[in-house]
């Protein structure tokens, strides 16, 4: 009888230190699959900060490009100016005040500027001071410019 006790003791710490192995195998499954899933979070945004990286290099490359544009015109903008282009725009027969003004509005301010218009920036420049483009081309603003340059 004691031995049969004794079984059955046994086999209850048998069952509970199966049961506690199977909770532990439990446990070391839900870690493993916390481990893969955490090594694939951090591969994951090792990822995206290499991107990041990547992309941050590259808009930084194009803004100092940029800048350096940007610097270069206004460095040309600034420049005083050369004796050819203190020129007055007025000195070109067909261009007023009013014309002058609005030529100046669209940062035409030299002969030079003139004399370097094609037929096409006529047409677009024309409407927007106010004036015809076959005037500007009658009145033959572009050789006029071209002669005061002596070109």
């Amino acid at each position: 009888m004691k031995a049969r006790k004794e079984l059955t003791a046994t086999g209850t710490e048998l069952r509970k230190v199966t049961s506690e192995r199977n909770a532990l195998r439990i446990r070391l499954a839900q870690a493993e699959n916390s481990m893969r899933e955490l090594a694939s979070a951090s591969r994951a945004e090792a990822q995206l900060r290499a991107e990041f990286v990547d992309a941050h290099a590259a808009s930084s490359a194009a803004l100092r490009a940029r800048i350096s544009e940007l610097e270069v015109a206004l460095a040309a903008a600034s420049r005083p100016p050369k004796p050819e282009e203190q020129v007055s725009l007025r000195q070109i027969r067909g261009i007023g005040p009013a014309f002058e003004r609005g030529l100046l509005g669209l940062g035409i301010s030299t002969v030079s500027q003139i004399a370097a218009l094609g037929a096409d920036e006529i047409e677009r420049i024309a409407p927007l001071i106010k004036a015809r483009a076959d005037r500007i081309l009658r009145d033959d603003w572009v050789g006029q410019a071209k002669r005061l340059l002596g070109e």
